[in-house]
């Protein structure tokens, strides 16, 4: 019985934490397809919306998935360094995908949001959000 609880409260969490992520990635994906309408280089407009999704993704992270009791300063001394991995995972996978397999950039940036979400959800759970 407490495999089936642990079980549920997993997905529970990954529920969650889809919801937080895919607000998180709707700014990301409009400030890219913005700077896009705006002419703004692809990897850079990719680069500049994943940093503000960033941003909203650690609240919703830390109070909505998470629900840590992790003092702030703790929580980001810990994000910032994993937003720092996921932020170069994107830009580095998503400038290897654009050009090199897919010629469409929202081809490129939903493949990579897909590893960078599987990347996150690990660092989130076992560094970042953890309460001692």
């Amino acid at each position: 019985m407490a495999n089936v609880a642990s079980l549920l409260t997993l997905v529970k969490l990954v529920l969650r934490f889809l919801i937080s992520g895919g607000i998180a990635t709707a700014v990301h994906w409009g400030v890219f397809w913005g700077l896009l309408t705006l002419q703004i280089e692809a990897v850079l407009a990719s680069s500049i919306g994943a940093f503000l999704g960033a941003i909203v993704n650690y609240f919703l992270q830390y109070f909505f998935t998470f629900k840590t009791k992790r003092q702030h300063k703790k929580a980001l001394l810990a994000y910032m360094p994993a937003v720092l991995i996921s932020w170069l995972l994107n830009l580095g996978l998503f400038y290897s995908l654009y050009g090199g397999l897919f010629s469409d950039p929202l081809i490129a940036q939903i493949v990579t949001t897909g590893v960078v979400m599987v990347v996150n959800f690990l660092l989130y759970k076992k560094v970042v959000f953890r309460a001692k």
